[in-house]
């Protein structure tokens, strides 16, 4: 360190002579004394680089490290604000609804709520199958809270068709009433379901003569627009000039609406503006009828030669209807979908 500090000053004070003694010979010089710098200047500048390279991919490196870190530390995005989002476009909805009292704004298409076939649940398959079994009974198990919590939220809201039902809080300690909300299937006339299966019957052997007498019109009014595509594009492939005949043979006893079974049952709050609607309730109510009757269904041709097909037999029928109910609306029960078993 002393060699390169007299080196330095050597060279200075060497400069300064020969710039005040000649200064024509100022540049000359200044050149001449840069060819002739030191090397040890040069090796300093070149271990600084180095340094600060070996620091710089030091901590690109570390930069690195971290930045791994940080994505493995931020957790997964969630759905929150597109729920957020949902949310205060319903309750936009509910504010504005009173400015187009002439638009229904909740009259919206609606997916088929989670109404469900029971499971066959014998004593037999407990020795023969028991791991079907028991996952039958929890699958009816879930079915029967489901539907009484719904039996409970249309007695809540006397939502009930054709039915005065004055319920309150206090009837939910009353045996009677668990009888009513838990036993959907019941055939009683008594039942809170009475007058919706007599309905739901009625609108059905209506839609099958509509079928096969080509009414579109009485299918518009019974079904659901998705139920009535279904059931026209039925209609329409038929072949023209081509009669049908339906009809049903065997009805059971009348206080028992014939072949009518309320098997699943789902009701939910669908119109929730402030203010309550002006005929009815809040509710949507979709029901799973399951309907047994034997029936035959008889072709002719143009000429009225009957046409030979398996369905002019009597036979057994069974069909899961879902029917559906809007509280707000001033229509009877239409038939939305059909599931199979």
């Amino acid at each position: 360190m002393a060699t390169a500090k007299v080196a330095r000053v050597s060279f200075g004070s060497q400069l300064k002579k020969s710039c005040l003694l000649s200064p024509q010979r100022s540049f000359s010089a200044l050149k001449s004394a840069t060819r002739t710098a030191p090397s040890t200047s040069k090796a300093s500048t070149t271990s600084v680089q180095a340094s600060a390279t070996t620091s710089s991919s030091v901590s690109r490196k570390s930069a690195t490290k971290n930045e791994k870190k940080t994505k493995k530390v931020l957790p997964a995005p969630d759905n929150t604000e597109a729920q957020l989002k949902q949310i205060e476009g319903m309750m936009n909805m509910a504010n504005t609804s009173n400015l187009f009292p002439t638009m229904d704004m909740w009259g919206t298409k609606l997916m088929t709520l989670d109404v469900e076939i029971p499971r066959d649940a014998s004593l037999r398959m407990l020795f023969t199958n028991p791991g079907a079994f028991w996952y039958a009974k929890q699958h009816n198990f879930s079915n029967w809270l489901k539907n009484t919590f719904s039996m409970y939220t249309i007695a809540k809201a006397r939502a009930f068709t054709g039915v005065n039902c004055d319920f309150r809080f206090s009837h939910l300690f009353l045996p009677r009433t668990w009888r009513q909300l838990g036993n959907v299937a019941s055939h009683s006339s008594t039942s809170w379901l009475a007058p919706m299966r007599r309905t739901a019957m009625e609108n059905y052997l209506a839609i099958s003569r509509a079928i096969a007498d080509k009414d579109e019109a009485t299918l518009k009014t019974l079904t659901t627009a998705d139920y009535a595509t279904k059931v026209n594009k039925i209609v329409r492939t038929r072949k023209p000039g081509q009669v049908w005949q339906w009809n049903v043979l065997i009805f059971r006893p009348l206080a028992k609406p014939p072949g009518a079974t309320v098997v699943s049952i789902r009701s939910g709050e669908i119109y929730v503006a402030k203010d309550p609607p002006k005929r009815g309730n809040r509710l949507v109510i979709h029901a799973l009828v399951k309907f047994e009757t034997t029936q035959e269904l008889k072709m002719f041709t143009k000429q009225g030669q009957p046409v030979e097909t398996q369905s002019a037999k009597p036979h057994l029928v069974v069909e899961y209807l879902v029917l559906e109910k809007v509280g707000w609306y001033d229509n009877t029960w239409q038939v939305r979908d059909q599931i199979y078993k």
